[in-house]
């Protein structure tokens, strides 16, 4: 039997060598949870870190968009299909070749988009010297330039191309749909009723969860300020912890018997070649490891979830600290076969 805590141990030790902080949880087939947690939320002299402490998620945020677009299937508010221009005015037309950008090429990265509307060597520069690349990016701003852009390839052909901008306007096309901005919409939807309380963005935080958000920090160990990702809320906005993560992965694990655990059935669904509705998807799909995952990057912060299915367990792991844990947290995920 593999001794979870004493690889938890392990892996906070190594990883809080090099990161200002981290916390790791793992999620076993019959529900017990562990976590471990090491180094300090802000530096030089702030507390350790713990399964309450909120990070930027980033990018797992998409998989919160993803299933969003899922239910909204369910309750036959749209379909995969829809053309997302009739649901946002801005990209009326939005397609190539005769063929329209719909709700399913967004949620799997093949609508042709970029991967950011950003200069991308302004953005990289921007990076580096700490300064946030979407400062000046707003909802109409993110619109304009897709509107006034030209798609890299005919939708639905071609390889999978990660899109940044895509869940953006997926998020924004949800929220339309809704009538409902889309951070609430994911509170009334998803949070709210999976008891997710932690996790929302930071125009929702109390002032009681803003003293328990981590600070972010660059490569360097200099404190990174905080995107504005007010236009692409969808794509990387969400805050969360590490508890709140493993019960996220609880839900998708064994879902609820309603039509959010439904919409969750379908987002973890293959919809291409190793892709689900928002998530990403790894190893055979009949195979009882298949890994079902995401990562996440911002400004300060990285993280990764990735659970499997056939197995029932889940692992997390969020640093305030811009080096990824990606490819770490996959291994121990694997490492945990004797469970």
């Amino acid at each position: 039997m593999t001794d979870v805590a004493a690889l938890l141990d392990r892996f906070v030790a190594r990883a809080a060598r090099r990161r200002v902080g981290v916390v790791v949880g793992h999620l076993a087939p019959d529900g017990t949870t562990t976590y471990r947690a090491a180094g300090r939320t802000t530096l030089p002299d702030g507390p350790a870190p713990d399964v309450a402490t909120r990070h930027e998620i980033g990018s797992i945020t998409k998989t919160f968009t993803g299933v969003l677009l899922a239910r909204a299937v369910v309750a036959g508010e749209v379909t995969l299909d829809t053309p997302v221009g009739e649901l946002v005015d801005e990209v009326a037309g939005l397609g190539r070749d005769g063929v329209p950008v719909t709700l399913r090429h967004l949620a799997t990265h093949t609508s042709g988009l970029p991967r950011v509307h950003l200069s991308a060597l302004g953005s990289t520069v921007d990076v580096l010297r700490g300064i946030d690349p979407y400062r000046d990016h707003t909802e109409p701003v993110l619109l304009e330039a897709i509107r006034t852009g030209r798609l890299r390839r005919t939708p639905g052909t071609g390889r999978q191309a990660y899109s940044n901008s895509g869940f953006g306007l997926l998020g924004v096309a949800l929220a339309r749909r809704a009538g409902t901005p889309w951070a609430d919409l994911v509170r009334d939807r998803i949070t709210r009723p999976l008891g997710l309380a932690d996790t929302g963005t930071r125009g929702q935080a109390t002032p009681e969860q803003r003293a328990r958000t981590a600070t972010g920090h660059h490569r360097r160990r200099s404190a990174a300020v905080a995107w504005n990702l007010e236009a692409l809320p969808g794509a990387g906005a969400l805050l969360s912890t590490a508890r709140d993560q493993l019960d996220w992965a609880a839900a998708h694990l064994r879902p609820p018997a309603d039509d959010l655990g439904a919409a969750i059935r379908r987002a973890t669904a293959p919809h291409g070649p190793h892709v689900g509705l928002g998530w990403q998807l790894a190893g055979e799909s009949a195979a009882g490891d298949r890994v079902v995952w995401h990562s996440g990057g911002t400004g300060g912060f990285r993280s990764m979830l990735c659970l499997r299915p056939g197995r029932g367990d889940a692992v997390v792991a969020l640093t305030n600290h811009s080096r990824s844990l990606t490819l770490a947290t996959m291994r121990l995920l694997a490492s945990t076969d004797g469970t």
